[in-house]
């Protein structure tokens, strides 16, 4: 049987055509969709000068989503501001990296990085409340017998120092998973959460470890408008705080070991 169609061109060669284009089409349709957000970007072109830049493929068109709970509608892409970093912080010559400053973990920027365009508000499950709770406070969630209960015990830092209580602990109740250790630290006010991919639970010493921040940088580290909840623009800037003490806690280009 012959499956030529037109000269060398068979039925396999098509269909490879086939799959190829619709694989690159696939990689440009999904490219321009991940740019709903975040574009353009702000670049430092030829003589410091900032511009804009969508680059390849650009950016859809705009898309209207209808959000959940009667918050309304939102647009993507949209205009946006840009956020400022630091008052008279410039665009440094193209391809080189912003400085961070004298305080990087308050920059905003590189390991530190967080946004501050999140509703001021927590975030919400399918059915309207909030996704992170505490365990104090809904008794119905409890730790099973023979598995560790991280309440009652001390807080060390990255520099092994000894630092503070825990108190509470604080779960997304839509996915089941520890978010935040609620803690109560040394010359600090208020109670502090430390996020569980940033910290370290030790068993045998009855310790929680903050794996990326040093004593001095716990104390500092973001609270809470209230206590009873932790809002959405809360979250991005205390977890941007302590994904940046892996990079800058302590001194400049210092590293914590995790382990």
């Amino acid at each position: 049987m012959n499956n030529t169609v037109v000269g060398n061109l068979d039925v396999a060669i098509l269909c490879v055509i086939a799959f190829v284009s619709f694989f690159l089409g696939l990689i440009v349709y999904l490219r321009r969709e991940d740019k709903r957000e975040g574009y353009p970007v702000e670049v430092a072109g030829m003589f410091g000068r900032s511009q804009s830049s969508q680059g390849f493929p650009a950016m859809p068109r705009p898309k209207l989503f209808y959000r959940p709970h009667n918050e309304g509608v939102a647009q993507a892409p949209r205009a946006e501001a840009p956020e400022p970093v630091r008052p008279g912080q410039r665009l440094p010559p193209m391809s080189l990296p912003l400085d961070p400053g004298p305080d990087p973990l308050e920059e905003g920027i590189g390991a530190a990085a967080f946004t501050r365009n999140r509703a001021e508000k927590p975030d919400l499950d399918v059915n309207g409340e909030p996704k992170l709770i505490s365990l104090n406070d809904n008794p119905e969630y409890y730790i099973p017998d023979g598995d560790p209960d991280p309440r009652g015990w001390v807080l060390v830092s990255a520099d092994e120092k000894t630092v503070g209580i825990v108190h509470d602990l604080w779960f997304n109740r839509a996915e089941f998973f520890l978010r935040y250790y609620e803690v109560s630290i040394d010359g600090a006010e208020g109670r502090r959460l430390v996020p569980a991919f940033f910290a370290e639970a030790l068993t045998r010493d009855r310790a929680v470890r903050a794996t990326t921040l040093i004593a001095d940088d716990l104390r500092r580290s973001p609270i809470r408008a209230d206590d009873s909840c932790i809002t959405m623009r809360e979250e991005d800037r205390l977890n941007g705080f302590f994904a940046g003490g892996l990079r800058f806690s302590g001194r400049p280009g210092q590293i914590h070991d995790p382990a």
